[in-house]
Formats: C-alpha cells, structure tokens, sequence
C-alpha cells in the first residue's frame, strides 16, 4: 500500500493508494486516525462494509473540523464529485449516497409539514 501526502481533502483511497492530506503530519493523532480509517477500507468502489466504516465516528469529530477550518483545501472532502489531474473525476459513492439519503428525509419532512 503506497501512501502519497496531498494538499487537499483529508484522506482518500484509490485501490493500493492512500492520498492523506500533508498537514495531517503536524497533528500525529489525527494522521493516525484517518490513516487507520483509509486502511480499513475495501477496494471495492462501493461495499456495505465501506458505509459502515465512513458512518462510524473513528475520527474526533471536533478535531477534525479545526483541522478543516485551519486548512480550507481539506473541504474537499466533502464534495461527492470532483476532479484530480492524478486521478480524473472521482466520485465518492458513499457520500453520493449519505447525500441523497439526507435530501429524501428532510424532503419528506418538509413535504409533510406543509401538508399539514
């Protein structure tokens, strides 16, 4: 497993390949933290075994969004779609799916509360 530092998003694996945001260094916990998560993922492009990992809280979530505020390039990370010159357009089908989730309930929600 190759392991190349970036400067952006915060931490993403492409098959034998973890990119991980180069501050990450300056903040060991955290580095460890995401490199434990990136590790754990599969190398499938979508599993419910990758879900369950990216839904689970492995990262402190405070610390991370410091990280993100500190370093504005890491809110990458949460774009489903985008585009690498190393890797073209990557999509994330995880978060593709978190999304639309997310969109139906507070759509239904809000549908509900008008019908009212």
């Amino acid at each position: 497993m190759e392991i190349t530092y970036v400067n952006h998003s915060i931490g993403n694996r492409f098959n034998d390949l973890i990119e991980i945001n180069e501050n990450l260094l300056k903040y060991p916990n955290l580095h460890d933290a995401v490199l434990s998560h990136e590790l754990s993922h599969s190398d499938n492009a979508f599993s419910f075994k990758d879900l369950k990992i990216d839904l689970n809280k492995s990262v402190n979530s405070w610390d991370m969004l410091k990280f993100m505020i500190k370093y504005p390039k890491s809110f990458y990370q949460l774009l489903p779609i985008y585009y690498s010159r190393k890797h073209g357009f990557v999509y994330d089908i995880n978060l593709i799916l978190i999304y639309f989730v997310t969109i139906c309930f507070f759509s239904l929600v809000y549908f509900l509360a008008i019908s009212l």
